[in-house]
């Protein structure tokens, strides 16, 4: 369809315009006749919108208002344009019947709609399909339209909202089933500290759940009942044989506290009592409770028995302890001393008199523990043994070694100058073949370079050689 943004005057200053309403859609209908011509040949005012005794050959322009635009029904050009008929009043027909037909099947659907919402008993699942036959019908945007469409959104609002109604309280159903089955499963699980809070949080969902529908709110509501008077039957019954227990777990507590104490007093057998209190602590914790409160008072009478014992007894290790360390600080610092006497290389008097002296005054430094000791002493030894036998080389067999060693790095260095001469034969071989004259340059620097290190070792040699002829 053609649509204009307003109705048209053509540029035609005796112009006539009219509007009316389509009763069936509200819309508004713009005419317009146009390029009228009197008798005299000249532009004249249009006498009628259609033509009589005299035709003054005006054109005419049909339109409908759609939403914000003008859709064209019928248009006829002016005689002096041609006379050529657009769009005629057949188009304009069929157009407004379409759209009639369209508005009666809206209407029709509406009806349907609030019919079926009206009925307590029906199946709201047709709502759905006059839904979509609504939303597939064409829209054009009328008066009549959009009244129709308000309507049905009311519809529609009021369909969702009871449906929203029925599946909140199908939702509601399965949640206070699920509810009831968690109160059943807890009643039978027997934990009546845990199943206590657990009774009291299904309660307050219980209360924050919404109505289930009229067959089921009821019976779900005695069936979590049921469950809840089963587990406070079960619960109350569970404490009376506990507070027998308990009587019975405070004694034999009791009785284990006399006994730490006997073992503990002024006890200094570290590990045979320590022994008795940990077997009294493990029976301790096999016999249950017997209650919050004079289990509370009882642990506090046996741990300050225990931790008495433990606090001087850890008083003794520590102050064992700290001797120990003493010891092995001041036996570390002889291996340390002792390495660096050995690192050093010398053999003199006053070192190997140091070395004796050492041994004294690892004696000296008392215990530092069997391990450690053991440790300890070994490294001491090692490194003793060593400076010891390290003293007994002769300084011509060092010095014949040196001989060995710096004839060795010389035949090295010979072997070095070799390869860095061969190495220039064939660059030198290189840039003879090369055409390239910035290749030839740089293969000339790596035959300088390697010069330098040929003359560089050969300095290295001839030194070398001089030390071994001092």
């Amino acid at each position: 369809m053609e649509t204009w943004k307003q109705v048209p005057t053509f540029d035609d200053e005796n112009a006539k315009v009219r509007t009316k309403e389509h009763r069936a859609s509200g819309a508004e209908i713009a005419e317009v006749v146009y390029g009228a011509v009197g008798p005299d040949g000249e532009p004249a005012v249009p006498e009628k919108f259609y033509p009589d005794e005299f035709d003054d050959g005006h054109g005419t322009w049909t339109g409908i208002r759609l939403g914000e635009e003008y859709t064209v029904l019928s248009w006829k050009k002016p005689q002096s344009e041609g006379g050529e008929e657009v769009f005629d009043k057949a188009h304009m027909d069929a157009f407004l019947k379409e759209m009639e037909a369209v508005l009666r099947e809206k209407r029709t659907l509406v009806d349907k709609a609030f019919d079926l919402l009206g009925d307590r008993a029906a199946d709201l699942s047709a709502f759905d399909e006059i839904r979509t036959s609504f939303e597939a019908l064409t829209r054009y945007g009328t008066p009549r339209e959009t009244g129709l469409e308000e309507r049905f959104a009311k519809a529609v609002a009021k369909y969702e909202n009871r449906m929203q109604r029925i599946l909140d309280q199908k939702t509601n159903l399965e949640a206070k089933e699920a509810l009831v089955k968690e109160a059943e499963k807890t009643a039978e699980a027997g934990e009546w500290k845990a199943g206590s809070l657990k009774m009291k949080e299904l309660m307050e969902q219980w209360k924050q759940l919404g109505y289930a529908g009229a067959e089921a709110n009821d019976r779900v509501w005695e069936a979590f009942q049921a469950a809840r008077k089963s587990f406070f039957e079960g619960q109350r019954a569970y404490f009376r044989e506990l507070e027998a227990k308990r009587a019975q777990i405070k004694a034999a507590k009791e009785s284990i506290i006399a006994e730490a104490r006997e073992a503990a007093e002024n006890s200094e057998e570290w590990n045979k009592t320590t022994a008795r209190l940990n077997e009294l602590f493990e029976k301790w914790k096999t016999l249950g409770s017997a209650g919050r409160d004079q289990d509370n008072r009882l642990w506090a009478q046996f741990q300050q028995v225990r931790s008495s014992f433990f606090d001087r007894k850890k008083a003794w290790f520590d102050q064992r302890a700290q001797r120990w360390q003493e010891s092995r600080a001041r036996k570390e610092a002889l291996i340390e001393e002792a390495r660096e006497i050995l690192s050093s290389g010398t053999f003199t008097r006053e070192a190997s008199d140091r070395m004796k002296a050492m041994s004294q005054d690892w004696k000296q430094a008392g215990s530092s523990g069997h391990e450690a000791d053991q440790t300890l002493w070994k490294t001491f030894r090692e490194i003793q043994d060593a400076f010891w036998d390290g003293r007994k080389v002769d300084a011509q067999e060092r010095h014949v070694q040196w001989i060995e060693k710096m004839q060795t790095l010389i035949l090295r260095k010979k072997d070095q100058i070799a390869k860095l001469q061969q190495q220039n034969k064939k660059l030198q071989g290189r840039a003879e073949l090369s055409a390239d004259q910035s290749m030839i340059d740089q293969i000339f620097g790596w035959i300088e370079e390697n010069i330098l290190k040929i003359d560089q070792l050969k300095e290295e040699i001839a030194d070398i050689e001089r030390r071994l002829q001092e």
